[in-house]
């Protein structure tokens, strides 16, 4: 989400809406390449998982990437909804961590949903980790394959799109 902040302070932002690219293809350019960035952290996080602790994310392979790229192009969308709302790289730290100690928590990353209360599990499944959890545990934990993730994965799609035609909507490039 920096880059964007560092783009405007520098100039380069400004530099680059000379160039024939429209203004539309720099958003997805940046947004493609924190997708890339974030997709290749989840999977070296999935492959140590499987390889060092046998945590058995290949027995469904198509279902893991499913529910890994989802969950990638959810946190690409947040990643440049945040760098569309700040103006500073402190502002980009803190509107980074928020959301993140707000969704992992209400999203069962630090204690399963299934320990907590009826209400708490409502709540948590109208985040977007909460699905990409239930995702990765249906094939995790429960054995599940493909069309386990389906719906999850279309949920987290969902936030997706919200999240992404939010910056869309909110950046200016005339601040630039």
């Amino acid at each position: 989400a920096e880059v964007l902040v560092l783009e405007r302070k520098s100039g380069s932002l400004r530099r680059l809406l000379t160039t024939p690219i429209r203004r539309y293809e720099i958003l997805i350019g940046h947004y493609l390449a924190m997708l890339v960035m974030i997709f290749t952290q989840v999977v070296i996080l999935i492959v140590f998982a499987q390889v060092f602790l046998a945590v058995p994310y290949f027995d469904a392979p198509l279902a893991t990437f499913l529910v890994a790229i989802s969950t990638a192009a959810f946190a690409a969308a947040m990643g440049l909804l945040i760098s569309t709302i700040s103006k500073t790289s402190e502002q980009v730290v803190v509107y980074s961590l928020v959301p993140m100690f707000i969704l992992s928590g209400l999203g069962g990353a630090w204690v399963p949903l299934e320990v907590t209360g009826d209400a708490f599990q409502k709540v948590a499944y109208l985040t977007p980790l909460a699905w990409s959890m239930t995702g990765f545990r249906n094939i995790v934990e429960r054995g599940q394959g493909l069309e386990s993730v389906l719906f999850p994965v279309t949920v987290v799609t969902g936030f997706t799109f919200i999240v992404f035609c939010m910056a869309v909507w909110r950046f200016r490039f005339e601040e630039a």
